[in-house]
This record gives structure tokens, C-alpha cells and sequence, in this order.
């Protein structure tokens, strides 16, 4: 199971939105995904209209088997709600005296077997939680909204990066993705150009200012469903083809005969 955590410390950069859309888009694509909202606004239970009794807390804090509490969201997506209670499991594990950075990575030991990819949605900040969720993660996305305080972020971020890599070595930093591009905002495309020049190969193509991506929030749908011809769409159907390409391929195409793979 690959495991992608959606980080970074600075709120309001699209963080939710891309794990959301891009939970949705790989699941769409025949990948069986289980969403963890690690965030306690609880925004994608939110943005899918999915109701549950059940969330991350009680995962954390009551030894709750995590695949008891995932709840069916689209076809071949699981979602792991949150709440404001999530608080409570960061005070608990800070409390640990062993292995409390570990707790979220045991929880998810069950859902190695039943899911291709697990997408973390962290909380802004560097609180327990977020340490946890780094800490279990194979890959990063880094959203970086296109603003002025935008690089100095990113570089606090890559800070946190290599302290949890000396407990997580094989994290990787793997996708700096661009939010809210205005090519008509001057601004926008140069603070662009200065993310490239520092980040290179792992900048992936920026996601433009589109009131779609907003307005699927509140008919709680993905981009995907609420406007799947719009810029937003098309944005993210880039990004996700770039993730999807560093795999795994779907747990379906692993029995297929490899020249019904050819014909796909």
C-alpha cells in the first residue's frame, strides 16, 4: 500500500481540496483508496457529504480498529473521518514516552492488504498528529498557494520534512503542487517561477484559479463529478496522472493477462 500524506504547515493552500480530488480521481481510475482526514476542521467528510459516527480519534485514542470506522464514500473509496476531538488524540500521544510518532502508522497496518493507496489529509501546523502522519507516509504532495508569504512556507516545511525523515527515511518530498495560479495576476506567475527555480523536477503543473474547485465543496462533490469538463478537472487529471505513474497500478490490472493490459 503506497501511502500519500497532503502537507503543509501553512493553511489555505488547497490542501483538503487535493486530497479530495485526488482520492476521487485515483479511485475513479480502479485504485481502492482509503481517504484519512488527520485534520481537525473534518472538512472531507465534508466536501463528499459523507455522515459517520466514527472517526480517527476513537482509532487513536481507544485502540478502535481503523477499518471498523472507514466509511464508504464513492465506489472504491474509503473515507476515515475527523473532528475537533482529534485534539484529544494529539494530547494522548504526546503524552507517550515510546513510539507515540508511530501510533497512526500501527493503525493503518490492517489496511495494508485491502487498499492500493491510502491519501492523508495533515492538518496545517506540526502538532503530534502531523508528526504521525509524516511519519507513515511513503510520499508528500506540498500544496503551495501562489502568494508572497508562499516560498518562505515551503521552506519551514521542508525544515519539519527532514527531521521526521530521520525517523521515516523513506519519505520523500516527492510533489510540490502549485494552488490558485492567476495567470492575469502578475504575481501569481512570477512567485511560479520562483517555486521552479528552487524546487525543479518536483514541481508538478500548477492547479489554476477555478470557481468550480470551490463551488464542489458545497454540493459535496469532487471536481470530478460537480464539472468534470472544467480547468479545475483538467488540472488535477494532470496531477493525478503524474502520481498514478509512480504507482501501484490498480489492484484490478494485477490479474489481468498482459494483453488485455496492452488493450487498455
Amino acid at each position: 500500500m503506497r501511502t500519500i500524506a497532503v502537507a503543509m504547515t501553512k493553511g489555505g493552500v488547497g490542501k483538503t481540496t487535493t486530497a479530495v480530488n485526488l482520492s476521487h480521481g485515483l479511485a475513479m481510475r480502479g485504485h481502492r483508496v482509503l481517504l484519512v482526514d488527520a485534520d481537525t476542521q473534518g472538512q472531507c467528510a465534508k466536501a463528499l457529504g459523507v455522515e459517520t459516527n466514527h472517526t480517527l480519534t476513537e482509532v487513536l485514542t481507544k485502540d478502535v480498529h481503523i477499518l471498523d470506522v472507514a466509511t464508504k464514500a464513492r465506489a472504491n473509496l474509503d473515507l476515515v473521518a475527523s473532528d475537533h476531538h482529534l485534539t484529544k488524540a494529539a494530547l494522548a500521544i504526546s503524552r507517550r514516552e515510546k513510539d507515540g510518532h508511530l501510533a497512526l502508522a500501527k493503525a493503518l497496518e490492517p489496511a495494508i492488504e485491502k487498499y492500493d493507496v491510502t491519501v492523508i489529509d495533515a492538518a496545517p501546523g506540526f502538532d503530534p498528529i502531523a508528526v504521525n502522519v509524516l511519519c507513515c507516509a511513503d510520499d508528500i504532495v506540498a500544496p503551495v498557494a501562489l502568494a508572497p508569504a508562499a516560498l518562505a512556507g515551503v521552506f519551514d516545511f521542508v525544515r519539519h520534512v527532514g527531521t521526521v525523515q530521520q525517523h521515516n527515511p523513506s519519505l520523500k518530498l516527492r510533489y510540490i503542487l502549485p494552488t490558485f495560479l492567476d495567470m492575469r495576476v502578475r504575481q501569481s506567475s512570477e512567485m511560479l517561477a520562483q517555486v521552479r527555480g528552487h524546487f525543479g523536477t518536483q514541481l508538478c503543473n500548477p492547479i489554476r484559479v477555478n470557481i468550480d474547485l470551490a463551488e464542489a465543496f458545497g454540493f459535496k462533490s469532487s471536481i470530478f463529478e460537480y464539472s468534470p469538463k472544467s480547468r479545475g478537472a483538467d488540472d488535477y487529471t494532470r496531477f493525478i496522472d503524474r502520481v498514478e505513474a509512480d504507482g501501484p497500478r490498480p489492484q484490478w490490472e494485477k490479474y489481468m493477462p498482459k494483453e488485455e493490459l496492452v488493450a487498455v
